[in-house]
């Protein structure tokens, strides 16, 4: 049986959990790790260098946040993950004339995690779990799937070579939502009946899930299944930003080759007014101020960030009373996961709104991949949708496209075959082929898109400017359109397509042709859902 590597991804570190001593065990990689000085659990800062143009010669984690200590390198790169999302083509590093985009540095740098790992194990990683951002989308994923099988990509002889062997030629691969993971991860020592927040506060973004373990059968060999959850991109590099805003003049900030340094003072400042110390904000050898933690709680106030935290948990609590008839009283925990847990106040803002005596002291660094790596034994997640998903229709004036909703966020799955129906016409006589484009529709500043419904019962949403256009992504442009053999005439009903979701979250067509009274499609997967 493999090893199961775990990986929380972070935005500001990496967290690796291996399952070699039969349980959960963290790992520390020496040569890339530093230790966080409160919880005193080995993190890789998620930081790449890239030292030729042809990404031969790299160094990632710690060692590339000492090679770039004065924030010049240019093939020095940071906060990629959040482009992974919807920029992964974006240039985030640059060597020489060659621009290194946010898929290339994370492809990077998990190859050299695997190979350290690799080296310091002695055996082949082959079974990894990589959590992600429930509130992301589908192509991050993808994007981390397609990354982890170039980085395990063997040539033929070595396929050969593994099938003599009697070991897998491929790589076992799983994602699995941050918040579901951290429940996962402290649900370890669960042995009862349950209901648990996890709030996961990282370096990018903001979630929480409420999660339900099931009786006496605990999260890690039993089921949970998540009633709610809710996320928002707001983080703790957000946070340095504001900090930087307060003390340091803007001037300074256009200095690109500055940029990394004072990133790092920021965190640094951060870090000691959080655990109660003063830190003085110095750069190139000069004072710009000191921090302690009124000062930094001031700072997070100021911005809105305790306002933030309590709009999301208000979400999640309505969400999880329209579902399910929870109420905050009916939660017994709640946990705590992401170094930005560790900021001022923000674990008695969470404590007010769901009960300070359920907030559960916990290691934020480690819950995640912890979660993972139980995930990848076995455990398993009643989990549901959470986005929206539509049909991009495009009118026949030329004007903006409008959105068909299909499946609504919240729903559970597997569903029913016949879970939606629609029948489709052809929008002019002679039309030879009809497309079915479905899009993830994200939420909106946070919040779900406003759906209205029409005569015919279904529900549609008009983007009305460029940024809520932008959180509709179309997931299969690449597909074939569907044949209309012989050629649509007249306004008739053409096709009738039902959609449904099947246990591994994919959606699934069945496409009827009216006309020729025969099966075009049956249970076809189109897309994977999140």
């Amino acid at each position: 049986m493999p090893t199961h590597w775990a990986i929380d991804f972070g935005t500001s570190n990496t967290t690796i959990c291996e399952d070699r001593s039969g349980r959960p065990h963290v790992v520390n990689l020496p040569e890339l790790a530093k230790i966080e000085p409160l919880t005193q659990t080995p993190v890789i800062p998620t930081c790449v260098c890239v030292m030729d143009r042809e990404g031969v010669e790299v160094l990632i984690g710690q060692q590339a946040v000492t090679y770039n200590w004065d924030g010049r390198a240019t093939g020095f790169a940071r906060g990629f993950k959040r482009h992974l999302d919807t920029e992964s083509g974006r240039a985030v590093a640059r060597v020489d004339s060659r621009a290194f985009t946010a898929q290339d540095v994370a492809s990077l740098f998990l190859r050299e995690v695997v190979r350290t790992l690799e080296t310091q194990f002695g055996e082949d990683v082959a079974d990894v779990t990589i959590a992600t951002p429930s509130g992301f989308y589908e192509t991050y994923r993808a994007e981390l799937q397609a990354i982890i099988r170039h980085v395990k990509r063997r040539g033929w002889w070595e396929r050969i070579w593994a099938r003599v062997r009697g070991k897998p030629a491929g790589i076992v691969f799983r994602t699995l939502d941050e918040p579901v993971a951290a429940a996962l991860g402290y649900g370890v020592d669960v042995g009862r009946p349950t209901t648990l927040v996890a709030f996961d506060f990282g370096g990018g973004s903001m979630e929480a899930a409420v999660v339900r373990t099931a009786g006496t059968r605990t999260v890690e060999t039993g089921r949970a299944e998540v009633l709610a959850k809710q996320a928002v991109e707001l983080g703790g590099d957000d946070i340095d930003g504001w900090i930087l805003a307060r003390l340091v003049p803007a001037a300074l900030h256009d200095w690109p080759e500055w940029e990394v340094a004072l990133r790092w003072e920021a965190e640094r400042v951060k870090l000691l007014a959080s655990a109660g110390s003063e830190g003085d904000f110095t750069f190139r050898s000069e004072s710009f101020g000191k921090l302690d933690y009124d000062g930094l709680r001031d700072i997070l106030a100021e911005n809105g960030l305790y306002a933030r935290i309590r709009e999301l948990l208000d979400a999640l609590l309505t969400g999880l009373r329209t579902r399910h008839g929870v109420v905050a009283g009916d939660i017994d925990d709640v946990i705590l996961e992401g170094g930005s847990t560790l900021l001022p106040e923000v674990r008695n803002v969470v404590g007010d709104v769901l009960g300070r005596d359920k907030v559960r002291e916990w290691l934020p660094f480690e819950a995640v991949a912890r979660g993972a790596c139980i995930f990848a034994g076995g455990a398993h997640v009643e989990d549901f949708i959470y986005h929206d998903y539509a049909l991009r229709l495009l009118p026949d004036d030329g004007g903006d496209a409008e959105y068909e909703l299909l499946i609504p966020g919240g729903t559970s799955f597997p569903t029913v075959d016949n879970f939606v129906t629609r029948y489709y016409a052809p929008g002019f006589d002679g039309q030879q082929h009809i497309n079915l484009f479905i899009c993830e529709v994200g939420r909106v500043a946070g919040r779900p898109v406003d759906w209205t419904e029409r005569a015919s019962g279904s529900r549609y949403f008009v983007p009305k400017t460029a940024g809520e256009r932008a959180f509709c992504l179309c997931l299969n442009e690449a597909d074939p359109a569907l044949p209309l053999n012989p050629a649509g005439r007249g306004e008739g009903p053409r096709l009738r397509v039902t959609y449904s979701v099947d246990e591994n979250r994919w959606l699934c067509v069945t496409v009827h042709d009216l006309q020729r009274k025969t099966d075009l499609k049956v249970k076809h997967p189109v897309v994977r859902l999140r």
